[in-house]
Formats: C-alpha cells, sequence, structure tokens
C-alpha cells in the first residue's frame, strides 16, 4: 500500500508497458487503458482522447515505458521520461542516462 507521507505506490500497485519505436504497436496502450479502466469501472467517455494522448508519447528513436495505477476510484497514466547525464572529460555528454522520472499525461476519474 502507498505511504500517506511519500505519493508514491509500492512497485507491485503499478502497471508497466515498454513499447518498441514500432508504431504498429501502439494498440497496446489502448487495451492497457481499457483494461484498467473497466478495472476500475470508469466510464468509457474521453477514453479515445486518454489512448491518443498516450499514443502520441511514443518515442519513434526508442523504447517508451508507460505506468498505470489506480488511485481513488481512477487511473493515472504516466510516462518515464530519462534525463542524459553530462560527463565531465572532454566537456561532452557521456551518453549516459541520468535521473528517471515519470510525467503524469492522463488522469481519468470515475
Amino acid at each position: 500500500m502507498a505511504s500517506a507521507d511519500s505519493g508514491e505506490y509500492d512497485a507491485g500497485e503499478y502497471t508497466y508497458l515498454t513499447l518498441p519505436p514500432d508504431r504498429a504497436l501502439r494498440s497496446c496502450i489502448g487495451l492497457v487503458v481499457a483494461g484498467l479502466a473497466a478495472r476500475a469501472r470508469i466510464g468509457v467517455a474521453g477514453l479515445e482522447e486518454a489512448v491518443e494522448l498516450l499514443e502520441d508519447r511514443q518515442s519513434t528513436e526508442g523504447s517508451t515505458r508507460y505506468r498505470f495505477y489506480l488511485k481513488d476510484e481512477g487511473l493515472v497514466a504516466e510516462v518515464e521520461e530519462r534525463e542524459q547525464a553530462v560527463g565531465l572529460g572532454d566537456g561532452e555528454a557521456s551518453g549516459a542516462v541520468g535521473e528517471v522520472s515519470w510525467r503524469t499525461v492522463v488522469e481519468m476519474v470515475s
């Protein structure tokens, strides 16, 4: 269960979806959102728009990670954002991935 003060949920409470840059796999996002919306007993109003917002976030250059969770009779969908770490040698970026954060893209409520 989530702790009240941190605002974070246990890893087991999230549903994760990782998609390669293949546009043909975009329908997977809709299946996950529809399934979780049904589980949360959320109506279908706005479902198409929610899926479109998430599909628009799919990268064409690398894998895109999504995570979903149920919160207060609603559904929250987030997309992973990675910041590039900057190396100290020769003034060039190291190419290493720095901090990972999640951006909320969709919140659906019943």
